[in-house]
């Protein structure tokens, strides 16, 4: 709700309830105009509704707690606490006033909670939760030229969309300074503490509600975010507390921090996720789930398992904001996205993506059901966890603790007159065997599945003890797939041809594909600045798609080996993923490196004329 709509909100509840004449209201709406305050400031001012009127009216509108600003008081010590997660500047500016402080929440009082832009921003500042409170504007004020009148330098004043750039630019700098800057404090602090540490259990809790040690942890999560993480991992080795990222699939050391470190920022973590403080004996799963990246919806999934070091932690980062994701946006070329298309756009049957943990199955998925989702089209999935959200899809979050797994989820769907299913994965025989059936009677059904490449898919149908007629009739496409890392633009540098790794490359592939790569140009990493030396910035999807035409269901009916399958299939025109992946090389998009880091060895060429695509 913006500060306007709110405004009149509140007018048409003071008119309704008859606790302002029309004149009065008029008379109130003119002040308001002329001092650029909003409506429920001006009331106050103006001395026409009392406070304890005033605010049942605004808890109503919002749906927060409305909060008497006659009790508005607080300590100086918690002041200067707060004043190092959320600077005094934009207390003023913002027009914010921090009144109480939990172990991972800040409640703070202000003039509109439901705008939801200021709550954000004071996430992505503080690094804890922001609980809101509403109160009127010169209650407001008047705190906090009371409470903050020495830390500011100019007089709060309530602007619509006031403070913004100030905010932006204090998170920005928070991330520019070097990360001792915020380690040295922390370890400052858990050596003046570790007496206390070992002697009070109750000491870890009143470490952890430290401000220092909230800002690292915030420090620690959003660089690693900001610098394109999918997971970070957090990890005690007994000789140091070990800071690790995965960037574009390649795990990279982002800090070592002393040991002593390890027991507080980890409970401060655990903090974050709602969960007990204490070291658990079992593992824990959990999510954080407020704004912690500015200008982000990010969630974290949290992962927490015993070790003999301590407790490791492991966040996976979902983007909760995402756009639309065309193939092509995922490294799909013109040729297998024809593929792909020409199976989803059939009435029924299965199709499965396949790939290793990682591999980027469930972003192609979501590509899928973006081209899909129309208004006439009824999508349901079933998924564990949902980790995008789309508009117009309906998305069942699985629990299989309470009951509700992928199976017990697609029985139900098939009672919601669906087009198109979902199912994260298949994972077990009574999911496969539902989703095939479901395929077959006039449902298009789209999985993943965990296999090396696209006939491997067919044969953990087949061992899963499903009948192959059935496999065989309700497949229509397996989509293997891999994630590679691109070459980084600014530094990448050509390869010599002649080079051994050609030669060891080249194995397996046709002749006319070894022609071209000793011909072409390639490049190899280098590293710089722009891609923190790694030599790669971003990724890129490698296919292999697996039709299942009339020799190939003949196969799979049959009992065929995947050699056998795989055999047929290049014959058809199949491209391997290590033909996707040189593709990219000769592009100049990746290197020979990931390509044999990340694919096998064709077995051998296909029958000569057998349509393989270079």
């Amino acid at each position: 709700m913006t500060d306007a709509e709110l405004d009149d909100r509140l007018a048409e509840l003071l008119v309704r309830y008859d606790v302002l004449t029309a004149v009065q209201l008029e008379r109130a709406r003119a002040y308001q105009a002329a001092r650029q305050s909003t409506l429920a400031g001006a009331l106050c001012e103006l001395h026409l509704v009392a406070d304890d009127v005033l605010r049942p009216l605004l808890e109503e509108l919002t749906g927060v707690r409305a909060v008497d600003p006659s009790l508005l008081t607080v300590y100086p010590d918690f002041i200067e606490r707060t004043n190092l997660l959320i600077p005094p500047s934009l207390v003023s500016g913002l027009v914010v006033f921090p009144a109480q402080m939990e172990l991972n929440a800040i409640h703070v009082c202000m003039v509109n909670p439901t705008d939801g832009w200021t709550a954000r921003t004071l996430e992505s500042l503080s690094g804890c939760r922001i609980i809101p409170a509403v109160i009127h504007e010169t209650a407001l004020v008047a705190a906090i030229e009371k409470h903050y009148g020495k830390y500011i330098q100019t007089p709060p004043r309530y602007v619509v969309d006031g403070g913004r750039q100030s905010a932006e630019d204090v998170y920005r700098g928070l991330l520019g300074q070097s990360l001792d800057e915020f380690v040295q404090p922390v370890v400052s602090l858990i050596n003046r503490n570790r007496d206390a540490l070992q002697r009070d259990p109750g000491a870890l809790e009143s470490i952890i509600r430290d401000p220092l040690i909230i800002r690292l942890v915030q420090q620690i999560l959003c660089r690693a975010i900001e610098a394109g993480a999918s997971d970070l991992h957090i990890e005690p080795t007994g000789d140091v507390l070990r800071v690790r990222a995965r960037i574009d699939g390649a795990m990279r050391v982002r800090h070592t921090l002393p040991p002593a470190a390890a027991g507080p920022i980890i409970a401060r973590v655990k903090a974050m996720a709602d969960l007990p403080i204490k070291p658990s004996p079992v593992p824990l799963d959990a999510r954080i789930g407020y704004d912690l990246v500015w200008g982000r919806g990010i969630d974290l999934r949290f992962s927490a398992v015993p070790s003999i070091t301590g407790e490791k932690i492991v966040m996976r980062v979902l983007d909760r904001a995402r756009r639309r994701w065309q193939l092509t946006d995922l490294g799909v070329d013109e040729d297998t996205r024809a593929v792909i298309e020409r199976a989803i756009d059939l009435p029924n049957g299965l199709v499965l993506v396949t790939g290793p943990t990682g591999s980027g199955k469930t972003s192609t998925l979501y590509a899928l059901l973006d081209r899909l989702n129309e208004d006439g089209t009824c999508i349901l999935t079933a998924e564990d966890p949902v980790e995008s959200r789309i508009s117009g899809v309906t998305q069942v979050q699985c629990d299989e603790a309470a009951g509700l797994t992928y199976a017990a989820a697609l029985r139900s769907f098939l009672r919601q007159d669906p087009d198109v299913l979902m199912v994260g994965e298949v994972r077990d025989a009574e999911t496969a065997d539902i989703a095939l059936k479901a395929a077959l009677t006039g449902h298009l059904v789209l999985s993943t599945l965990h296999t090396n490449d696209a006939p491997g898919a067919v044969l953990r149908l087949i061992n899963m003890e499903l009948e192959p007629f059935i496999i065989a009739s309700a497949l229509r496409l397996v989509i293997a797939q891999r994630l590679i890392r691109r070459l980084c633009p600014e530094c990448k540098a050509p390869v010599a041809p002649g080079s051994p790794r050609f030669a060891v490359i080249a194995q397996g592939f046709p002749e006319d594909v070894r022609a071209r790569l000793a011909e072409a140009v390639v490049y190899e990493p280098v590293g710089c600045d722009a891609c923190e030396r790694s030599g790669y910035r971003g990724r890129t999807g490698i296919f292999e798609t697996l039709r299942v035409t009339e020799p190939i269901e003949e196969l799979i009916i049959g009992r065929a080996s995947a050699a056998a399958i795989r055999a047929e299939a290049r014959a058809e025109g199949m491209r391997t993923l290590r033909l996707a992946a040189l593709e990219k090389v000769l592009a100049g998009e990746t290197s020979m490196a990931e390509v044999l880091e990340h694919t096998v060895a064709d077995a051998a060429e296909p029958p000569s004329g057998s349509g393989v695509r270079a």
